[in-house]
């Protein structure tokens, strides 16, 4: 088996970054005057979503790459509980 490459482990962490930025800038208690409209609210969850699907789209296509049962059951345990997580995080 291959090494883990280190760009998966950006693919998983990259939602933990744009979604509190996202939800922090649509605050009007944090941001006062400056807080998102409701325009960027959404265009920014949209682009969001488009990014964590291409990371998804990536992390498959690795795990696929690997050719291994064992591999391909963890990686599904492991997205599950990796979209419950953020799907807990849009829900805040």
């Amino acid at each position: 088996l291959e090494p883990f490459p280190l760009f998966i482990l950006l693919y998983f962490q990259l939602p933990f970054a744009l979604i509190p930025v996202l939800t922090f800038t649509s605050l009007p208690s944090v941001m006062n005057d400056f807080a998102n409209g409701l325009f960027w609210r959404v265009a920014g969850g949209l682009l969001i979503l488009l990014i964590c699907c291409i990371n998804m789209y990536f992390v498959v296509a690795y795990v696929m790459s690997l050719n291994h049962v064992a591999l391909y059951i963890g990686a599904a345990i492991l997205s599950v509980v990796y979209l419950s997580f953020v799907a807990y995080l849009v829900s805040l």
